[in-house]
């Protein structure tokens, strides 16, 4: 989040949202370190946050019969969160933790509770937020429906190089969802 601020993010998400309901919004979140491994989200809780990344990277993933499939990771000035467990408070299905040291802005829902006179504007940006997340999400399930494994890894190689920069091999495999040795075929291959 070089050279931004939090507020700058928070209008990246809607670019409708009054400059003076920032403060409102800024004031809503709290910055937290976490060491790398730390889990913000535990697969069987409730997910009642969002989560905006200011210096390293979030890790969402689910267990497969005892394998950890990736799903993303969140880097620095983008929001995360589990829509399907925030909605409808159910159980999380999935796990988000820090992929390394981080340092990340943590809005809580419940909190909204407690800063009387703040509920519209807060209601507003969460549906702005969720919306974000959602194309973001579709965008990454489009690179399933549309391409085949090498055409993935050839487009984050090209739309999103910080994943190969900062992912293991074996955690950027179950992103892609092949195996290291087809990721390594595929990395040998010249275009």
């Amino acid at each position: 989040m070089e050279g931004k601020s939090i507020g700058d993010y928070i209008k990246k998400v809607s670019d409708r949202i009054p400059a003076e309901d920032i403060p409102l919004l800024v004031a809503w979140a709290e910055s937290r370190e976490f060491k790398k491994g730390t889990v913000l989200l535990k697969e069987g809780t409730v997910c009642r946050e969002f989560y905006l990344v200011e210096k390293g990277y979030l890790r969402t993933w689910y267990n497969k019969d005892g394998a950890a499939i990736n799903l993303n990771f969140t880097f620095e000035g983008a929001f995360t969160t589990n829509l399907k467990s925030l909605n409808g408070r159910l159980p999380s299905e999935l796990t988000i933790e820090a992929g390394e040291d981080a340092r990340v802005w943590v809005f809580n829902l419940d909190l909204r509770r407690e800063r009387p006179g703040s509920d519209a504007q807060i209601v507003l940006f969460v549906r702005r937020l969720a919306l974000h997340i959602m194309l973001v999400a579709e965008e990454h399930s489009n690179l399933f429906k549309l391409y085949t494994p090498t055409e993935r890894y050839r487009y984050i190689e090209k739309n999103n190089p910080t994943l190969l920069q900062r992912i293991s091999l074996s955690q950027l495999a179950t992103y892609l969802g092949v195996t290291r040795e087809t990721l390594s075929r595929i990395r040998g291959k010249k275009v």
